[in-house]
C-alpha cells in the first residue's frame, strides 16, 4: 500500500471524499475496556505482512447471498488495499453520514457485482483523487521506471471488519468473497466478538512478525463531547471537563492536519537549491567527507562493541 497508516492521514483522507462525523484511533489493546474507550465503532481496519503462503494456506469458505445487504469489492487495482478497507468498512455503515458522492456512488453501485464493485472504485474520482493526494510519490522516479515488487518485498495489506445485519464479516478485496465470522445475536458487542478473529490472524505468524496495525473508524469524539457540553444545565461542574476534553481533541485535529501539509509537501526543490548553494561556497564537499567520516567511526565502534 503506498498510504501511511496514521489516523491523520485517514481522517483527512475521508473528509476529502465527502464523509463528516468519523475520525480514526489507533487501537493498541484487544482487552474489551480498551475497546469500550473507543466509543462509538463502525468498523476495524487491520494492517499487516502479507505473506503469499499463508494467504493460500487460508481455506476458509467466503460467503455467499450477502449482495442484499452487504457491500464487498475485489481489490483490482495494487496499492489501494488501505483506501478499499475503508471504503470497506464506510460503505456498510447505516451511521456515517457519507456524503453526496459517496451515496451516490452506493446506490449506483448497489446491484454490481464483486469484481465490478472494485472496477468502479479503481475508476472513481473523488477515491482516486482523495487516495492519490496521499500516496508516497518518489519524484526521482518516474512512472515509466516504477517496478512491481517481488517476493523479495516486504508486502503489507489491509482488511476490515465491519458488523453488518447481525452478522461480523472479514471484508479482504484480495479474497474472492467475504468471510463470515459468525451471527451477532441481539445487543450483543460485536467488538468483544472480533478479537479471537484478530488475535488468531496475528498468531499465524508464530511469533515471527511484529508489525501489526489496528485502527477503528469511531464517531467524531469532538462533536460527541459538543453535544454532551450543550445538553448540561447552566453551571455544571462537568463543563470545564468536557470542555477540557474538547480542547484536546481540537489540538490533535491541528496537529494531524499540520503533519499532513508537511507530508504532502514536495521538499526536492529546496533539498536541491541547498546543496548547490552548498558547492557554490565550497562547502559541499567538505561536508560530504566528514559525514563520510564519521559513519566510519561508528561503524568502528558498533564492530569493537560485538
Amino acid at each position: 500500500c503506498t498510504i501511511e497508516s496514521d489516523p491523520g492521514i485517514f481522517t483527512e483522507l475521508v473528509e476529502q471524499m465527502g464523509v463528516k462525523g468519523v475520525q480514526f484511533e489507533e487501537v493498541y489493546s484487544l482487552d474489551s475496556d480498551s475497546m469500550r474507550e473507543l466509543g462509538e465503532v463502525h468498523g476495524l481496519i487491520f494492517l499487516f505482512k502479507w505473506q503469499q503462503n499463508l494467504a493460500q494456506s487460508d481455506d476458509r469458505p467466503t460467503a455467499s447471498d450477502y449482495e442484499d445487504h452487504l457491500f464487498f469489492a475485489k481489490q483490482v487495482i495494487t496499492n489501494a488495499c488501505a483506501t478499499q478497507a475503508i471504503l470497506s468498512v464506510l460503505l456498510n455503515s447505516e451511521k456515517v453520514e457519507l456524503g453526496e458522492e459517496l451515496t451516490g456512488f452506493k446506490s449506483f453501485t448497489k446491484e454490481f457485482d464483486a469484481e465490478l464493485k472494485g472496477l468502479s472504485i479503481s475508476n472513481s474520482e473523488l477515491v482516486r483523487t482523495a487516495h492519490n493526494s496521499f500516496a508516497s510519490p518518489n519524484p526521482f522516479v518516474s512512472d515509466d521506471e516504477k517496478r512491481t515488487a517481488t517476493k523479495d518485498d516486504d508486502l503489507y495489506h489491509f482488511i476490515a471488519y465491519v458488523p453488518v445485519a447481525g452478522k461480523l464479516y472479514e471484508l479482504d478485496g484480495l479474497q474472492k468473497g467475504p468471510v463470515l465470522l459468525g451471527e451477532l445475536p441481539a445487543g450483543a458487542d460485536w467488538l468483544e466478538a472480533v478479537q479471537p478473529a484478530i488475535q488468531a490472524r496475528i498468531e499465524r505468524y508464530a511469533g515471527a512478525e511484529i508489525r501489526f496495525n489496528l485502527m477503528a473508524i469511531v464517531a467524531s469524539k469532538a462533536e460527541a463531547l459538543r453535544a454532551q457540553l450543550a445538553a448540561l444545565p447552566a453551571g455544571d461542574v462537568a463543563a470545564a471537563e468536557l470542555q477540557r476534553q474538547v480542547d484536546l481533541e481540537e489540538q490533535k485535529r491541528a496537529r494531524w492536519k499540520a503533519e499532513n501539509v508537511r507530508r504532502k509537501h514536495n521538499y526536492v526543490p529546496f533539498i536541491v537549491n541547498l546543496l548547490r548553494e552548498l558547492a557554490a561556497k565550497q562547502q559541499l564537499v567538505p561536508l560530504l567527507e566528514a559525514a563520510k567520516a564519521k559513519q566510519k567511526q561508528r561503524t568502528a565502534a558498533a564492530g569493537a562493541r560485538k
